[in-house]
């Protein structure tokens, strides 16, 4: 699963950088264009207009034109004017207006979301296809054992107890024998247990040191919180993640302790 999604997160960031490298393409050449555009329309308004070419004299008007002319009012002609009356030229409109053009953006943008459309479809076809062939561990009717420590076991050196109205003080000292291992952040466990063998509580605490050395000792207190009336109780050691030490009572007897 996870292999898959380290796929699927590279061919998406491909395609990301992709797009981002055609969409930058795009607007740098469109703005190549406007540029170009404005530099040509520029450069025309910047040309010298030529002047137009000199016009020639007009002659006087022959006599037989002249006198022609000089028609009593109201007398009809059937001759053509000589010089027609000029009529009024329109003007053409939109001669420099640019032709519009659609824009190409829209084609652009559709190919972005096609291509974005199947880099989806993709991962969701990834990601819904693929089964986790991994078993979930089988459950047992009971409690499940610790893990116990590879090492060799802590020697109880001493233990005492002192009960007061509503908890349980235990002190102790605990020795990592010279044959064993360095073993840092062990936690000391006490079980209490009434007359009958009922559980009644539990408690822990940390050793006064941190790490244990090959030979090295370390004091530890306890402090149990209960009312009802103890019978014995039982001490251990872990570690953090809850791994039992083992240990070896080397004290002397004590009638309310059982290892």
């Amino acid at each position: 699963m996870d292999t898959v999604l380290v796929a699927v997160t590279i061919l998406s960031l491909a395609m990301a950088l992709a797009l981002a490298f055609i969409v930058a393409r795009l607007i740098r050449e469109e703005r190549a264009r406007s540029e170009a555009r404005v530099t040509a329309l520029s450069t025309m308004a910047a040309q010298a207009v030529p002047a137009p070419p000199p016009v020639a004299p007009v002659a006087a008007p022959l006599p037989r034109v002249a006198a022609a002319a000089r028609v009593r009012p109201g007398a009809r002609l059937d001759d053509l004017d000589l010089r027609p009356a000029t009529e009024s030229v329109s003007a053409v409109p939109h001669l420099f207006e640019e032709a519009a053009t659609p824009s190409p953006w829209g084609r652009r943008f559709a190919v972005i979301g096609v291509l974005a459309a199947i880099v989806l479809a993709v991962v969701f076809v990834l990601a819904s296809g693929h089964t986790d062939v991994t078993a979930s561990p089988a459950t047992t009717s009971g409690p499940a054992q610790p893990a116990v420590v590879d090492s060799a076991p802590l020697e109880l050196v001493a233990l005492h107890h002192q009960q007061e109205t509503d908890r349980l003080v235990i002190t102790g000292l605990v020795q990592n024998p010279r044959s064993g291992r360095p073993i840092s952040h062990v936690i000391a466990t006490a079980f209490l247990f009434g007359p009958d063998g009922a559980f009644l509580t539990s408690n822990r605490a940390a050793l006064d040191f941190t790490t244990l050395s090959p030979g090295d000792e370390s004091a530890f207190v306890i402090n149990v919180p209960v009312t009802g009336q103890i019978a014995r109780y039982r001490i251990g050691f872990r570690t953090e993640d809850g791994r039992v030490i083992e240990h070896i009572d080397k004290r002397a007897p004590d009638a309310l302790a059982q290892k």
